[in-house]
């Protein structure tokens, strides 16, 4: 009687981007971080405030309207003026708190490149109910690394990561933009992604990329402008 063969091990579902403040799985060195999270995040946090107080102020104006209508103290003109300031404000409070929640933690939550000994890690870590994205990459993975920048007088500054495998668009970030969509050459590589960084931080990013690479040439410089 032959013997039955074996059931598939089950597998393991992908598992979320881990975070950049838990030490790495493996035995790895030379461990440093340079954060993307800019001056947008105060502005999130502002509107989210500024959302939460209008929206108090609705339920106290609807709060008032009702009082005064239970208690036959409201006119026809007082009720109208009191229904439109709360009309306004459930648009601008309540209503904004649904768009401004939904994308608060992703704007707010910690975000950067990564680098140590096994490579390089693009990351927005998950925070409340985003549930996080990024991608690593290993330094045998890497063509090259390098800064390039887009526009006239007002110029907008990346960092370039060409991979010699291959990345599905799931697998990267959202964050994460292309040649064609920025207008810049594409090279012939499996996979070639560019990610925004200020203008403060372009050079700080490629100097750690210098000191943790095992091979510091896969920092390709960029000509200074004149």
């Amino acid at each position: 009687m032959a013997s039955s063969e074996p059931p598939d091990p089950p597998t393991a579902p992908p598992a979320p981007p881990s975070d950049l403040i838990q030490r790495p799985g493996s035995v790895s060195h030379l461990r440093r971080y340079v954060s993307l999270r800019g001056p947008n995040a105060r502005m999130w946090m502002t509107a989210a405030y500024f959302s939460a107080a209008l929206t108090l102020g609705f339920l106290l104006v609807l709060g008032s309207m009702l009082w005064h209508v239970l208690r036959g103290e409201a006119t026809v003109g007082s009720v109208s003026l009191w229904a439109s300031a709360a009309l306004v404000m459930l648009f601008v409070g309540p209503g904004s708190n649904v768009f401004v929640m939904r994308g608060l933690p992703q704007r707010i939550t910690r975000q950067g490149i990564s680098a140590d000994s096994d490579g390089v890690t693009v990351l927005q870590e998950r925070k409340w109910w985003f549930p996080g994205e990024g991608t690593f990459i290993a330094w045998q993975e890497i063509r090259r690394i390098r800064e390039v920048h887009t526009g006239g007088r007002r110029l907008t500054y990346f960092i370039e990561f060409v991979l010699d495998t291959h990345r599905t668009e799931a697998e990267l970030p959202n964050w994460a933009e292309d040649a064609e969509g920025l207008g810049l050459e594409a090279v012939d590589a499996p996979t070639q992604f560019y990610v925004q960084v200020p203008e403060e931080l372009k050079e700080r990013i490629l100097r750690m990329v210098e000191r943790t690479a095992p091979l510091p040439s896969v920092v390709e410089r960029t000509p200074p402008l004149r």
